[in-house]
Order: C-alpha cells, then structure tokens, then sequence
C-alpha cells in the first residue's frame, strides 16, 4: 500500500474518533447533569474535560501534519483557498474549544462548591454551562465548515 492512502485514513481517523468521542461525552455530562449531584457532577466533568482535551490536542496536531503530507504528496499548492480557509477554521475551532472547556471546568468549580457546601448548583453554573455549549456549537460548526471545504475541493 502507497503512502498516500494510508495518510487519507490517518486523516479520516483523525477526524471520526472526535467527533464519535465527543458524542458520547456530552452524552455521559447531560446524564450527569441530569442526576443533580454536584459530586457527580464534579466528577463527570473532570473525566470529560481530560478525555476532550487528549482527543482535541491529539487532532489538531495531527490534522495539519497529515493534511500536509497529503498535500505535498498530491502535488497541490499550499496557497489554495480551500486548504488556507481550513486552516484558518481550524484556529478558529481550536479558540472556541479552549473557551468550552474553560466554561467546563468553571462549572465544575461550582460543582465542586456546590458539593462540599451541601447545597445545590447555583444558577451561575446553568448560565457558565449555556455559554460552554455556544462555544461547543461555535467550534463544531467551524469542524462542519472545514470538513465542507474539504469535501468541495478540486480534484
């Protein structure tokens, strides 16, 4: 097998186990943030904030070495508007991602808080976790952007 296939499946590997990754992890935060334990809560969200950043950091390091690779490899000119603009939304993408997780850890201080003192979450949790999720859509609708472009490339 050539070299060149094999960085196309690297690179669709790279891609898949995120986004399937990332779906079961907002699921496993929505039923624990469903179960109204902060202490659950607390703990959730630390599984899911080391598993998310090992996963993103893994990707966005990966992606552009892969991508490339593939592209010197085909022959194609780096300064192509699709690979620039993909480039570019990968930034993006990686900014909202670190904002996300910020706002993640965040709740999980209020959790945390919320736990040790007894009582429940205080809203500013719910308003910290609101402002997570635009990030989270924000970053995902740049990931759905990029792989658009990808996909529309010249052949």
């Amino acid at each position: 097998m050539e070299i060149y296939p094999r960085l196309q499946i690297l690179h669709g590997i790279a891609v898949v186990i995120p986004f399937l990754a990332i779906l079961g992890l907002a699921w496993y935060g929505w039923r624990s943030w469903r179960a109204a334990d902060p202490g659950v809560l607390a703990k959730a969200l630390r599984r899911i904030g080391l598993l998310a950043w090992l996963l993103v950091a893994g990707s966005v390091i990966s992606l552009p070495l892969s991508g490339w690779q593939m592209a010197h490899r085909a022959g194609l000119p780096l300064g192509q508007t699709w690979l620039l603009g993909s480039a570019c939304l990968l930034i993006v993408a990686a900014i909202f991602w670190l904002l996300f997780t910020s706002r993640l850890w965040r709740v999980r201080g209020h959790a945390l808080a919320a736990h040790s003192s007894g009582e429940p979450l205080a809203g500013r949790a719910t308003r910290d976790l609101r402002f997570g999720l635009a990030f989270f859509l924000l970053a995902l609708l740049s990931l759905l952007a990029i792989l658009a472009l990808m996909l529309a490339k010249p052949l």
